[in-house]
């Protein structure tokens, strides 16, 4: 996998400590951001990755090596001939059946965040000193905010955006906002970009927002649809404000009709939780479903069971009804697809280990730690940074309980209980392996 634009290697080097078999490799023009990342590889003691300082109209660091090229937060702020360079970049690191994941601010929802972007600006203008521009910036935001009307419609959306604006970190309002180079596009103009690099459309990254496949069959099947029309009327129709978009190159022969004999080499997961007071319906994530097949109960109850292992699709024995009922849960976000099952341990060890990067972000006084599902939890207390730091797999269960004890002055059998609790805890948040 290929970062370009990787920063600090954040999201590079999560995956590394996930995957030890994968080779990963990210540059970055800013020569302190790598340099931070490399200090934390080498702290990690890892192989399996490296962080080079370049400049994107110049690097090459292995054409057609990549199985995967991300280029995330990067497009829509940097000048014309650098998108340019951006996406000749891609084709040219991305092997021939390769997938590149390419992320950016959407037209015509960042037509309101353009806006308050030039009130701002023209605010700050003669401003250099970077922490005078972002107290004038959040300023200003504040009082354009208390002085537009929920009762104008167009203020009444200016205004949403700004309470969304006010509660971003700096950082990214210094990047997304307040640089140079800030150029929203519209997907049919990002992908006629894309187009002239040899480049074509595969589907949106984001669930749920990649339903092209699960169009109708006549939608499909007949030979006037435009399925990238369609794909922009939609953005119009929800004003999109941000696009993930994943190229292949463009003489890869495309299949965009799912198949649900696809998913016996897949593994599934789902947190799931069933609403007692409600016959037949579970709470999956974040949505409620109700589920009046019992044999598709039968199958969410098993996954939910193993949460947040993954179990292999082909150990569910499903018939065809039960399989395309699986693959439109997958499409809805209710459900998880993974290539592999994922790489963190569902139960408690007899010597239980935490993530090395959980670990050393832990020992840093967190309070955000990376899981190895690649997500971001947060841990405030002191104590309970202390305790994922310490989970180096040196101690047992009963020593790490009896260590607990003598420091808090509590009988070691029942700390042993406590010790278990939050050792099932850290299982299900993904930060055990």
């Amino acid at each position: 996998m290929l970062d370009i634009g990787c920063g600090d290697g954040a999201n590079l080097i999560p995956m590394a400590v996930a995957y030890p078999d994968a080779q990963f490799v990210g540059f970055d023009l800013s020569q302190n951001a790598i340099a931070r990342g490399q200090r934390m590889i080498d702290a990690l003691g890892l192989f399996n990755i490296r962080l080079e300082a370049r400049d994107l109209l110049e690097a090459d660091v292995g054409g057609g090596a990549f199985d995967y090229v991300i280029a995330h937060g990067l497009y829509a702020w940097i000048p014309e001939a650098a998108r340019d360079g951006l996406l000749a970049s891609t084709r040219h690191h991305l092997a021939p059946n390769g997938v590149a994941f390419i992320s950016y601010n959407a037209l015509p929802g960042c037509r309101i965040r353009q806006i308050i972007r030039e009130m701002l600006l023209y605010q700050l203008r003669g401003v250099e000193d970077v922490s005078e521009r972002f107290k004038l910036a959040r300023g200003e935001a504040e009082r354009l905010l208390e002085s537009y009307s929920d009762d104008v419609p167009a203020q009444h959306m200016i205004k949403s955006e700004l309470r969304e604006l006010l509660e971003r970190p700096l950082e990214v309002l210094a990047h997304d906002d307040l640089g140079d180079v800030y150029a929203p596009a519209y997907l049919h103009q990002f992908l006629g970009h894309a187009g002239r690099h040899d480049l074509r459309f595969l589907t949106e990254a984001t669930l749920g927002r990649c339903g092209e496949g699960f169009l109708p069959p006549h939608a499909l099947d007949n030979p006037a649809f435009d399925l990238l029309a369609h794909l922009q009327q939609l953005d119009f129709k929800v004003l999109r404000s941000y696009r993930e978009n994943l190229l292949v190159h463009a003489e890869v022969a495309l299949d965009r009709r799912p198949r649900a004999e696809r998913l016996s080499g897949l593994f599934v997961s789902a947190p799931v939780r069933k609403v007692h007071d409600e016959p037949d319906v579970y709470d999956v994530g974040q949505k409620r479903v109700k589920l009046p097949d019992a044999a598709l109960r039968g199958l969410i109850d098993r996954i939910g069971a193993a949460w947040p292992a993954a179990l292999p699709v082909a150990d569910l024995a499903l018939d065809d009804e039960h399989a395309e009922a699986m693959l439109r849960m997958y499409w809805t976000g209710i459900l998880e697809l993974h290539t592999e099952p994922p790489a963190f341990s569902a139960k408690t060890a007899d010597r239980p280990t935490a993530s090395p990067l959980a670990r050393l972000q832990a020992a840093a006084g967190g309070p955000r730690l990376t899981t190895l599902r690649h997500t971001m939890v947060e841990i405030g207390d002191p104590i309970g940074l202390r305790f994922v730091a310490g989970l180096d797999g040196a101690r047992t269960v009963g020593q790490i309980a009896a260590d607990m004890a003598a420091e808090f002055g509590r009988p070691a059998d029942a700390m042993k209980g406590q010790v278990l609790a939050k050792l099932d805890e850290l299982a299900k948040l993904a930060l055990l392996v």
